[in-house]
């Protein structure tokens, strides 16, 4: 079951996302002769986080919207769930890039939080509260493994992380629904119940 799209909207776009950069190729300097690649700083991060704060209140339309009716009571489990594993993406990032670096980064932050959203869209009707901050933290890990995967494997220039983000995390939200889904609605149960 996926409640919201995490696999049919996300994973899919992230794919094809993937598909694209790599059509386009890199951009004039992302990879040395040698394959290893150059990182390219941000150069607008209000506008970074600004996108970041439009898409998190959107997802509050998008995942509880999929209730397909606000007379559903659990709405407001799904827009409990939603914020929860939004909100530990982002803080679980800013802790991996303050043991990596020793400074915050808004960016994997930014990353982080949609990377949560991504995976908790899958299960959010299905899940417990405490699932989807675990489901939420895990998320950026994923995230943050298939964009290295990207860029130091497969050798694409994935220009805003999107197969990290959206593939990644969208497969993570499909096999969280059954690990974590409680048995409480639409008769969904998981490994964890």
């Amino acid at each position: 079951r996926d409640f919201a799209g995490s696999g049919v909207v996300h994973a899919i776009g992230g794919t094809v996302g993937l598909m694209g950069a790599w059509l386009v190729g890199p951009r004039i300097g992302r990879f040395n002769k040698d394959g290893t690649p150059n990182q390219f700083k941000g150069h607008n991060l209000v506008y970074v986080v600004t996108g970041t704060f439009i898409l998190f209140f959107g997802w509050f339309g998008f995942n509880p919207g999929s209730t397909l009716a606000a007379t559903d009571l659990r709405i407001s489990v799904v827009a409990v769930n939603t914020f929860l594993a939004g909100v530990t993406g982002a803080v679980v990032a800013i802790h991996l890039s303050i043991m990596r670096t020793g400074k915050a980064d808004i960016i994997a932050a930014c990353n982080g939080a949609l990377a949560g959203l991504v995976a908790i869209t899958a299960p959010c009707a299905y899940v417990a509260p405490w699932a989807a901050v675990v489901i939420g933290a895990i998320a950026p890990f994923v995230q943050q493994a298939a964009g290295r995967f990207v860029e130091r494997v497969l050798k694409v220039d994935d220009v805003v992380g999107a197969f990290g983000v959206h593939a990644g995390a969208g497969l993570w939200g499909l096999l969280a629904v059954g690990i974590f889904a409680d048995g409480t609605y639409g008769g969904v149960s998981g490994l964890v119940t």
